[in-house]
């Protein structure tokens, strides 16, 4: 969620066991079932609530039922029901908020921007997981735009003038004092990318999902009861 999103993180996942890990042949990547949701709109407005999570819960049901070892969702605006579909499986959900609050706490960082969906500012996402941090959002003017140049990259343009525009818009927040700007939605860092201004959530979701990965296969290799799959 979205589809170009989801193949940045798995092309990102595989760069990092390249990377850090000299991954050559197939035998060196994890097993990874990547299932494609088509969700109903949550970048604009929420196109059913009850629907919307019922939709999420059988998700990850039917990734459970897969043999996967645990979930990682590459999409900060669904995170909302994250404690629903945490409770109907007995597997590990990554959630990408506590792992970006894991990184501004490691930082010391207590001021960022964020840069998200209509909906992620609606339901107060980054608010409730980053407590001790001072958020900067862009003006309601400034947020619809944004959310329009999500639709776009969505539907796979990627115009110079959005950029330009995001540009601008970190920026101002950081001109508003921010430290860093979270690129709080899976499609931003496909159209801008990550550098010492911002945060990058598919990056560090990957991040994630590989240090999960390597847990799982060392946990695996002393006789634990995980499953041989290895799954993501």
């Amino acid at each position: 969620m979205g589809p170009e999103a989801t193949a940045e993180l798995y092309l990102q996942v595989i760069k990092l066991f390249q990377k850090k890990f000299a991954a050559k042949y197939d035998s060196d990547y994890p097993e990874i079932t990547i299932y494609n949701l088509p969700l109903l709109d949550v970048v604009e407005q929420l196109g059913g609530e009850v629907k919307t999570r019922d939709m999420l819960v059988n998700g990850v049901k039917k990734l459970a039922e897969a043999g996967v070892d645990f979930i990682a969702i590459p999409c900060n605006t669904v995170e909302y029901c994250l404690p629903e579909m945490r409770k109907v499986v007995s597997i590990p959900i990554i959630s990408i908020l506590e792992e970006v609050d894991k990184l501004v706490r490691r930082n010391g960082f207590i001021r960022l921007g964020v840069l998200s969906t209509k909906m992620t500012i609606a339901k107060g996402l980054y608010g409730r997981a980053l407590k001790k941090v001072v958020l900067i959002t862009p003006t309601p003017v400034q947020q619809d735009r944004i959310t329009k140049i999500i639709l776009n990259v969505m539907s796979g343009k990627k115009d110079y003038l959005d950029r330009a525009f995001l540009r601008k818009i970190i920026k101002r927040l950081k001109d508003k004092g921010a430290e860093k700007v979270i690129l709080g939605c899976t499609e931003l860092p496909l159209i801008i990318q990550r550098n010492a201004d911002t945060i990058d959530t598919i990056e560090i979701l990957a991040q994630a999902i590989v240090e999960k990965s390597i847990k799982v296969q060392e946990n695996f290799n002393k006789g634990s009861n995980i499953s041989l799959q290895r799954g993501i």
